[in-house]
């Protein structure tokens, strides 16, 4: 289906404010998770006193089953085929007719759950795809799909759990493994991300979220070398986007290869140019000793924002470093430069020990 929607459709065809559709959806779900205890997969007959002759009869109770029967099925198509076509109210209203008349109807709720996604109520998603998870604990489309409302939800921990078992269903499903590795990598659990984002690779070699998930993880694992060789694969798979382009950057940064991180930077300027990405571009030509370069870059960055102080700095040790080369003279419109640039920087941003040591250490 597609992505999430806010469009707030009363489940009865009219449109109605949110809090109504919220109570409507609201209520038939907890109608429908009461109206009986447990489900069984065929009708059970019960023997029951007769008063005029003492004898027994067989009385059907209500078929409560989770498989659908052949009506049912075809109902639960329409139903599918209403939401493919982004018809929420028709497909909504079906799944709760479906389960008005068998609440135990695993795939009505599973259906139900997906709807809401759709939709956006991930909040109201939740209680119908738990339900069918307690109903069909081996459906694969509600076990993922309740890890997926979970994670959204911020109930990480219960998002692992649920995506666990959706796995041991299908352990090759991409999606899941992708959300595994990003909810371990959220959690602290470097190697467990790791490895669901390698298996995720096993399963698409060529999917580049792949391998940026674990050029990340790598990345937090402080396996460098390795997260550069993803994040470029990454990149030549996908269209990178400007978050994964600055972890590049930082990434050859770190490992010292600064005229790689120099190229990375300068193209981010082109594509999505920004006070950091200049910012980034000069801090790689310092280290390459293109001062010159470096000194445009910084000033660049402060063009497009005058209190970025990364670049303020920058600008301010580009003077220092050439105040001090030429002797260090006191009436020096270098070192007038750097003081300023340096003071500017910490208008900006107090909190820089290192930039107040520098200004007392060369009195500036």
């Amino acid at each position: 289906m597609s992505s999430f929607r806010t469009q707030q459709p009363d489940l009865a065809g009219g449109h109605l404010h949110r809090s109504t559709t919220r109570a409507a959806i609201a209520g038939s779900l907890v109608t429908s998770l009461l109206a009986v205890g447990c489900a069984t997969r065929s009708t059970v007959p019960t023997p029951s006193g007769d008063a005029a002759t003492g004898g027994t009869s067989q009385v059907s109770r209500p078929t409560l089953r989770i498989e659908p029967n052949a009506a049912e099925e075809a109902r639960l198509a329409d139903a599918r085929a209403a939401a493919e076509a982004d018809d929420y109210d028709t497909a909504l209203r079906i799944f709760r007719e479906l389960l008005a008349e068998n609440p135990t109807l695993a795939d009505a709720y599973t259906g139900m759950g997906s709807v809401l996604e759709d939709k956006g109520e991930i909040e109201l998603a939740e209680p119908a795809y738990a339900r069918a998870v307690s109903l069909d604990p081996n459906d694969f489309a509600a076990t993922s799909g309740y890890g997926r409302v979970l994670e959204a939800l911020g109930r990480t921990k219960e998002a692992i759990r649920a995506l666990q078992r959706a796995l041991t269903i299908r352990p090759r499903d991409l999606q899941s493994n992708l959300a595994m590795s990003r909810l371990l990598f959220l959690s602290d659990q470097t190697d467990g991300a790791i490895a669901f984002a390698e298996r995720a690779i096993r399963v698409d070699p060529a999917s580049g979220q792949a391998h940026l998930a674990l050029a990340r993880a790598y990345s937090k694992a402080g396996r460098g070398p390795e997260a550069i060789r993803e994040y470029e694969t990454a990149c030549e798979l996908i269209e990178p986007p400007v978050d994964v382009m600055f972890a590049l950057v930082n990434a050859y940064a770190a490992e010292k290869r600064y005229q790689e991180a120099a190229n990375a930077a300068e193209a981010l300027t082109r594509t999505a140019p920004s006070a950091a990405a200049f910012e980034r571009l000069g801090w790689s030509l310092f280290r390459l000793n293109e001062f010159d370069k470096s000194d445009a870059a910084y000033r660049k960055a402060i063009e497009l924002d005058p209190v970025y102080w990364p670049a303020l700095n920058g600008v301010g040790v580009n003077a220092l470093n050439a105040w001090i080369k030429d002797g260090k003279k006191p009436d020096s419109p270098l070192r007038d430069e750097a003081r300023a640039m340096l003071q500017r920087s910490l208008r900006a941003n107090s909190d820089q020990p290192k930039v107040a040591d520098l200004l007392l250490k060369y009195r500036l």
